[in-house]
């Protein structure tokens, strides 16, 4: 019978493998993806989510949008983002403040996802459960796929 069983489950070996396409998936993937290194990310539902929190970014998430290569699209769409151009009390250099939510986190999550490569991102991928085999990651999707992840990172709340 496991044999049986076993036949029908497909079996992938990823090197990364990412659980969760939020903010945080979505930037660890395009982080990785930015320094050559291939990695796919598992999304439970259909598409991206933007439901969730707000999320107000400072001049040091800026910097890092910009290290991703996302600052500049996002900055072009600031009137969506209902962002504010406030100075540093400190230096008096400008510090962009924009808070995302509903839409403006959806142009985050699209931005980010528009600069990974075409299947990076897996939708309707719900993750069932994880197991350990050597120094692999088997991770059992609902659908029966079998993912060997050489590492793994779950980047959603708990």
């Amino acid at each position: 019978m496991a044999s049986i069983i076993s036949s029908l489950m497909e079996v992938v070996e990823e090197s990364v493998v990412i659980v969760g396409a939020g903010i945080a998936g979505l930037s660890a993937a395009l982080g990785l993806h930015r320094l050559g290194i291939r990695s796919i990310v598992l999304e439970s539902s259909d598409s991206l989510r933007t439901t969730g929190f707000a999320l107000t970014t400072w001049t040091n998430a800026w910097k890092a949008l910009d290290a991703l290569g996302t600052g500049d699209t996002l900055r072009q769409q600031h009137g969506a983002l209902r962002g504010n151009v406030t100075s540093s009390t400190i230096s008096g250099l400008p510090v962009f403040e924009m808070s995302f939510k509903a839409k403006g986190k959806k142009l985050l999550l699209e931005a980010l996802a528009d600069e990974l490569p075409s299947g990076t991102i897996r939708f309707s991928s719900k993750v069932v459960s994880i197991d350990e085999s050597g120094y692999l990651k088997l991770v059992h999707l609902a659908d029966g796929t079998i993912l060997k992840a050489k590492v793994l990172l779950r980047a959603y709340p708990t």
